[in-house]
């Protein structure tokens, strides 16, 4: 599977929308990851945080075909004299069309399969998966299996004022989404 295919099906399987571009990136790797596919997709560390170069271009790549839409949307919190962009993407109906064929190939059940993994665990906050991408990725970089302590030692490095409860929801979204880190990151 090619690197637009790959996001066309992601967006296609989370119903042809996603709100923002870290949720887009961080959905991008738990399901690469859950997918098998991870390091095809070419995750580095951004800003403590996994990004892909590869999913950021394949974006642009769809945006540029008419195959996906990407509109400003208000973000619901802003600080006074701090104007936050935060952006949707939706695939246009070219788009649907485009993921329809993709939909025919074994690749597309993978990573549909691992969409609904990621929802099906209380559809995770952007916070919450923010946390839980950010430790997953440093310790897997590490060889490190992700236990509680390490997950809760990892986040509190990277924002000290995350409060309990997210915390317990990062670390019990990595815990039900059973994702093994003791493998090699290459």
């Amino acid at each position: 599977m090619n690197s637009t295919d790959f996001v066309l099906s992601l967006i296609d399987a989370f119903n042809g929308h996603v709100e923002g571009r870290s949720l887009l990136q961080r959905r991008a790797y738990f399901v690469s990851v859950l997918a098998g596919i991870d390091s095809e997709v070419g995750f580095v560390t951004h800003y403590n945080s996994p990004y892909s170069p590869i999913v950021d271009n394949a974006v642009t790549r769809l945006k540029s075909l008419g195959l996906l839409a990407q509109l400003d949307i208000k973000p619901p919190l802003t600080s006074p004299g701090f104007d936050m962009k935060l952006y949707e993407y939706r695939l246009t109906n070219e788009g649907v069309k485009a993921a329809a064929a993709v939909k025919q190939s074994q690749d597309y059940g993978r990573i549909a399969s691992a969409c609904r993994a990621v929802l099906r665990i209380t559809n995770p906050g952007p916070l919450t998966l923010a946390i839980a991408a950010k430790a997953h990725f440093t310790l897997k970089q590490r060889g490190r299996e992700t236990s509680s302590s390490d997950i809760v030692r990892e986040a509190q490095k990277y924002n000290s004022t995350i409060n309990q409860p997210t915390l317990d929801a990062a670390v019990r979204f990595l815990g039900e989404i059973e994702l093994d880190t003791r493998s090699n990151p290459t």
